[in-house]
């Protein structure tokens, strides 16, 4: 099931029109399900609702056709039908594949909805029912079918999870009350040919629904994690941002510390993880609020006139109107918690989440901090490209150029000149492609900052190669221990699991209270009295119905989990560093190795080109040497890339990228 509503996701109706053909011509698969969850994600606009429609229908529609061909083409119709309707048949369900055989058309819609279309139609057909009126049923008995269980879904849509659970559970629980009713009935005689059917129906439907209550719940489930990934995948916070403002006219200059400082206040995902921050302050607040006293205080003036004949009082001497009369008070209450050792504790976990949760939004700096700076470097390195590929193009038109005049002096052949020029034309061509791909490669950047929409910018920095002193491998990892935020945030989120826990194992303690008002009451403010309540209590309590334990069992499986995942990362961040050193060795090599390749290749076609004018050899040799020049100079562009990102990745792993980039890899 959840394969198919991947698959219909990703290749649309095609496939549930597969699923349901295959479904309606008899094979057990739950369609009813599928359609449900195909209607839940057409509520959200995963899919079109006309489409699934459509192809669902016609689905119905092609398999019911197939076995109405069937029942039509058959060459004995009599003798079928006197094998399942004969006046001696003892069973009954015998009997009701006769009635099934003289109300086929009726018997069109029910038959959708209990997984017996395919007989129906075969019915239909063999009992020789005109072509247009199957059609006609059919189309309802399918439109009905189809369009009932979508429709469900799209009016239910992300509530389907919960509706599945609070509405077919009850009706599973009445018809099994129904099938012991019928079961006891058929004690009698008189019942028993009458139920049978009934009670075989039952439990088939029994049997149906209750698998289809656990092929619903887990769809949708499946479906809703399916839709919720694919669009946290689409809506990605690091490559997201929030532009700052409308675009000026003027070129910026953009150095590397501007593109970080920009994205440290725009980028989408430090704003969220900000607001994160935020929001467990404001759960750190509401936890204290239940440890402070809690105040209020009011002033009022009531009019009031009363009936006594609205309470039915007739007492003589007293009217039956009383009023109108007023009255003014001023009041204030106060309550206080005096010890809750439930409500330290979780007072205590939330100001240690608060903490993780700024620890948290330092690491999303430090992420932003590595991905914007991975995003400039692929600028210079785009910016680069086009810097070597007009040199080959240069290259290309001189070799071109002179190879034209070769061949109008006659000496040189005619197919130098055409070699020539399908280079010239080669490398023109991969010019436009490197332009191109360092506009993109602007935009990248500019949407990962904020930029402005439609600002034009340059950057001020060039990032030359440059080498670093790194620490030691043991020393990067205790800092990394030290300095990741991520890790520090993951061992708080640990301690405050804990501090739930034992906030949980509180609510078997004592709780102190008191709570007090006073007021100021009567007829004026001059003539009025006070009246006040104070009440102190302790509140033990003795039982609870396995509460506190189902809460602790569950505060402790959370622990575990924290746990878990702290020293997971506490792996990852050994990972990370060991391959951010392995990665920083490496590019080193790569560059000095492609630089020496870049000589070569450079002096190779000087030679080239030396012989071919002095008519030594002919243009192949030059076109090779000037491909050689540019594969050179690609892993050159690639290797100096690869060293940049190598360093700020080792700054990443060690948890400084956000407050010393500069130190490893340079700019302004």
């Amino acid at each position: 099931m959840t394969h198919a509503i991947q698959y219909i996701l990703t290749h649309g109706a095609v496939v549930l029109f597969a699923w349901i053909l295959v479904q309606q011509a008899g094979a057990p698969l739950p369609s009813a399900a599928l359609l449900l969850s195909v209607g839940a994600l057409a509520s959200s606009g995963r899919v079109n609702i006309a489409s699934v429609l459509a192809a669902s229908f016609g689905a119905c529609l092609a398999a019911d056709g197939f076995w109405y061909y069937v029942g039509r083409r058959g060459s004995s119709r009599s003798g079928l039908v006197s094998n399942y309707v004969s006046p001696r048949a003892s069973t009954w369900t015998a009997r009701v594949l006769g009635l099934m055989s003289r109300h086929a058309a009726a018997e069109l819609l029910p038959a959708k909805f209990i997984s017996c279309s395919n007989l129906a139609a075969l019915m239909a057909g063999r009992t020789d029912m005109a072509l247009g009126r199957f059609l006609a049923f059919d189309s309802v008995a399918s439109l009905l079918w189809t369009g009932g269980y979508i429709a469900l879904g799209y009016a239910i849509g992300n509530h389907i999870h919960v509706a599945v659970h609070y509405a077919l559970v009850p009706l599973l629980f009445l018809l099994e009350a129904l099938a012991v009713w019928c079961m006891a009935k058929l004690m009698s005689r008189e019942w028993r040919p009458r139920l049978h059917a009934a009670v075989i129906s039952i439990v088939t439907l029994l049997c149906g629904a209750s698998t289809a209550v656990g092929q619903y719940s887990s769809s949708i489930g499946n479906a809703s994690a399916t839709a919720q990934s694919s669009a946290a995948g689409q809506g990605s916070g690091i490559t997201g941002s929030v532009p700052s403002g409308p675009a000026s006219n003027e070129v910026s200059h953009l150095t590397l510390r501007d593109a970080i400082n920009q994205a440290l206040r725009y980028n989408l995902a430090t704003i969220e993880s900000g607001e994160n921050a935020r929001i467990a302050r404001g759960q750190r607040l509401l936890a204290l609020s239940t440890l402070l006293p809690q105040v209020s205080a009011g002033a009022s003036e009531s009019v009031e006139q009363l009936s006594l004949a609205t309470f039915g009082l007739k007492i003589p001497g007293i009217p039956t109107v009383l009023g109108p009369f007023s009255y003014s008070s001023v009041d204030a209450s106060v309550s206080q918690k005096l010890f809750s050792f439930e409500s330290i504790q979780r007072f205590r976990a939330a100001r240690t989440a608060e903490e993780a949760a700024k620890l948290n939004y330092q690491d999303v700096m430090d992420l932003v901090t590595l991905a914007v700076g991975n995003a400039y470097l692929q600028v210079i390195e785009a910016n680069s490209r086009i810097d070597a590929q007009e040199a080959q193009v240069q290259n290309a038109r001189a070799l071109y150029e002179q190879a034209r005049d070769e061949v109008e002096s006659g000496t040189a052949p005619r197919i130098d000149l055409t070699r020539t020029e399908v280079q010239l034309h080669t490398e023109e061509y991969n010019l436009s492609v490197a332009r191109n791909n360092f506009a993109v490669a602007k935009l990248n950047l500019g949407r990962g900052i904020g930029l402005p929409l439609g600002q034009q910018f340059d950057l001020a920095d060039q990032l030359p190669y440059s080498d670093i002193n790194p620490p030691t491998l043991e020393d990067a990892l205790k800092l990394a221990y030290k300095a990741r935020s991520d890790f520090r945030a993951a061992l708080d989120t640990e301690k405050s699991a804990a501090q739930t826990r034992s906030a949980v194992k509180g609510e078997r303690y004592p709780v102190i209270a008191v709570n007090g008002d006073y007021g100021d009451i009567g007829p004026t403010f001059g003539q009025s009295h006070g009246d006040f309540t104070f009440q102190a209590g302790v509140n033990i309590p003795i039982f609870t119905g396995g509460r506190i334990k189902g809460d602790i069992t569950q505060a402790e499986g959370v622990l575990r989990q924290r746990k878990a995942e702290a020293e997971n990362l506490r792996g990852q961040i050994d990972y990370d560093v060991r391959t951010a050193f392995l990665n920083l060795n490496a590019a080193k090599e790569q560059v000095n190795v492609a630089r020496q390749n870049v000589d070569l290749a450079n002096e190779n076609l000087a030679r080239s080109k030396d012989r071919f004018t002095s008519g030594v050899t002919d243009s192949v040799e030059v076109v090779q040497a000037q491909q050689a020049l540019a594969s050179a100079n690609d892993q050159y562009i690639t290797s100096l890339y690869n060293h940049g990102f190598a360093k700020l990745s080792l700054a990443r792993a060690v948890g400084v990228a956000r407050t010393n980039y500069d130190q490893y890899l340079g700019g302004k």
